[in-house]
């Protein structure tokens, strides 16, 4: 075993990662990420985390965060061990340089894997990766003082086929995951952001009564990676307590727009809001990786349909491709959830290797009072529809911060 190179902790508080790999462009971009003001210790070994065996356990115990080549035909057990021996000592973060799939991901995680990131990754992501997994806050100034010492989670939501009423869940989503409390629930909990990224066809803008932006089409025609005062200046606030970021009215080409300028986008507006909430684009492009890299959840909204349980299984492929461990859950929209399940259900559900987990009922009636409004259902609607978003926002809220809480807390 060599060492490449080794930066002593001086302060006993200083955050402090173990880079284990044996690949020098791996070494290399971990430690090329971090900057001089991020003050966190960093020991590399030119080894593989089999190869480190019992001595694993004691760079858990040294080390807030261990980093890894993932091998995963060999370290599974490495790390099962690992886990068992330490008593949960130390964030494990593996960076994987071959695809995997989705079995083998779920299975990694299930040993004691905390995170699984491609190789390779924007420096810009893997550095927000380190320090959040290391306990170091990202040391950014804030375009609003905002309490929260996590990045904001970021929910994507995106349309099996077109017609299903993706942008529909995600507008009323967004709005009920600002937890508002009260007899008028009107105190909101939450800060939360919404996002629409149907940049050619939006309607989140027209939906909530609210002007088109033209963020994204000055994004593509003048290659703007905005800032966060150019962010500031686009962003609107809605009667409910959302800040929107809309669709322009103008024509943008799908390929007018970079990854780097959503990651741009998605970044500043997570350092600001508890919740980001994306409305994606039935189109499927490149730029979309970023938000795929930065989700707590992508819901995927479907209905039970045959051609659309085959359509949701090739998307859920295809967004897999960017990150092989996304979080994806099923939106059954416009359906009951049924007291017994349907053998067709159990088949999609088969199909999809996950469950239908949440069903919003069809209610067109109130669904189109407030669409014509540019209101939301919660302004003016107490029906079933309502009823069902609001256990699936407590739901996401209860799942986020409990997978929140049990990593490490920045300070």
């Amino acid at each position: 075993m060599t060492r490449i190179t080794k930066e002593t902790n001086m302060a006993q508080d200083k955050p402090s990662i173990i880079l284990i790999s044996d690949d020098t462009a791996i070494n290399d971009a971990v430690r090329g990420a971090l900057l001089p003001g991020d003050d966190i210790g960093i020991e590399v070994q030119a080894t593989t985390l089999t190869a480190v065996n019992g001595k694993a356990v004691k760079l858990a115990e040294e080390h807030d965060l261990i980093v890894f080549r993932l091998n995963p035909q060999t370290d599974r057990a490495a790390v099962q061990e690992l886990r068992e021996k330490s008593g949960g000592k130390g964030t494990l973060l593996a960076l994987s340089d071959a695809p995997i799939s989705l079995a083998e991901a779920r299975e990694l995680k299930k040993a004691g894997i905390d995170e699984i990131l491609p190789f390779p990754i924007p420096s810009s992501d893997l550095r927000d990766q380190l320090l959040e997994l290391s306990g170091r806050p990202l040391q950014l100034p804030a375009l609003i003082d905002r309490s929260a010492t996590r990045p904001g989670k970021v929910i994507a939501v995106a349309p099996v086929r077109g017609g299903i009423g993706a942008s529909t869940v995600a507008i009323n989503l967004a709005d009920q995951l600002q937890g508002k409390t009260g007899m008028l629930r009107k105190a909101a909990q939450h800060r939360v952001a919404l996002v629409d990224l149907d940049i050619q066809f939006g309607t989140v803008a027209s939906a909530l009564d609210l002007d088109p932006s033209d963020v994204f089409y000055r994004m593509a025609t003048e290659t703007i990676v905005p800032d966060r005062t150019f962010l500031a200046q686009s962003l609107q606030s809605h009667d409910s307590g959302l800040t929107v970021l809309a669709a322009p009215d103008k024509f943008v080409p799908l390929d007018a727009i970079e990854p780097r300028q959503i990651d741009a986008v998605i970044g500043h507006l997570q350092r600001e809001f508890d919740y980001v909430v994306v409305d994606l684009p039935r189109t499927l492009v490149e730029w979309i990786g970023p938000v795929l890299t930065r989700c707590a959840r992508l819901m995927l909204v479907t209905d039970t349909t045959v051609p659309a349980i085959r359509q949701a299984r090739r998307l859920i492929d295809f967004y897999g491709e960017d990150r092989f461990d996304l979080p994806v859950e099923m939106v059954v929209n416009h359906e009951k959830k049924p007291v017994l399940p349907a053998s067709h259900h159990s088949e999609a559900a088969k199909v999809l290797e996950r469950p239908l987990k949440y069903w919003l009922p069809d209610d067109p009636r109130r669904a189109r009072a407030a669409l014509d409004r540019g209101e939301l259902l919660s302004q003016h609607s107490h029906g079933a529809l309502s009823g069902a978003l609001r256990r699936m926002a407590r739901n996401l809220l209860t799942e986020t911060t409990a997978t929140a809480e049990a990593r490490p807390a920045s300070s």
